[in-house]
């Protein structure tokens, strides 16, 4: 199987953190085309507006002639992977921010290790008012949201949809990561899976077992569904479809510590 769509991916070369020249996001795209996927939204890490939406473009362009001259079959979209900011909706009206493929959605990156920022309800509301639809991505591995459950469905509520790791449902991010990925899984609260891939030979791309994992538990049209389906619906912009969570109760998640405390907003 193949025409699979990635929508979370740093393989601009000399951009982030992913590869450091073109060399390496050749190597990274010909692991990706062998892997089935055909298109990619490149998703470099983005603060306050740097890098330049016209500056992302460009790159992103200059990869894909490389690409094509190497006869590589990968198709790439501009998008960026943006750190929450208080201004995060601000910079957006004015246009210096870059959706998926410049549609409603925006990958909207939470910090990993701190506690939620106290702006970040203002700012959902604020994109919402905005018709955006924020996508958090990798939230399986914010600490924040790992100590405490009920801050998923509050993002959610507050117009939040979430895009799992694939390689989070193997285990290979750690204990905390799957925990936190299967509770989202048993809650219906994974809305996408992308591979978060930086380099080539890279354990995010590990992705077997991981599609393995929903083919046995949701089935084989909800793995269709999160390789190609919904990806495809972002990139073009169109409304997904996607069933209530599950309430905590339901998915009996586990008791959250003291120290989950210091993660509340």
């Amino acid at each position: 199987m193949s025409g699979y769509i990635d929508l979370h991916n740093h393989i601009l070369p000399a951009t982030d953190d992913g590869p450091a020249d073109l060399k390496e996001a050749l190597s990274l795209a010909r692991e990706l085309a062998d892997q089935g996927y055909r298109k990619v939204a490149v998703t470099p890490h983005a603060n306050s507006g740097r890098p330049e939406r016209a500056v992302i473009k460009k790159k992103v362009s200059a990869l894909q002639k490389a690409l094509d001259a190497e006869k590589i079959p990968l198709t790439l979209y501009p998008g960026a992977e943006q750190h929450i900011e208080p201004e995060t909706a601000a910079l957006l009206a004015e246009g210096k921010l870059m959706s998926l493929n410049e549609s409603r959605y925006l990958l909207l990156e939470l910090p990993m290790f701190q506690p939620l920022p106290p702006y970040t309800w203002q700012v959902l509301a604020r994109l919402d008012h905005l018709n955006y639809i924020p996508i958090i991505p990798h939230p399986e591995r914010v600490v924040a949201l790992q100590m405490n459950h009920q801050l998923l469905y509050q993002l959610y509520e507050a117009g939040a949809l979430f895009q799992v790791t694939w390689t989070a449902l193997s285990g290979l991010l750690g204990p905390a990561a799957l925990k936190t990925a299967n509770f989202m899984l048993n809650a219906n609260l994974i809305h996408l899976l992308a591979t978060d891939a930086h380099h080539p030979q890279s354990r995010l791309l590990y992705l077997d077992k991981a599609y393995s994992t929903i083919e046995k538990r949701l089935g084989k049209k909800a793995l269709n569904q999160y390789l190609t389906t919904r990806p495809q619906q972002v990139l073009t912009d169109q409304s997904l479809e996607l069933a209530p969570p599950l309430s905590a109760r339901t998915t009996r998640p586990r008791r959250i510590p003291f120290l989950a405390r210091l993660f509340k907003v």
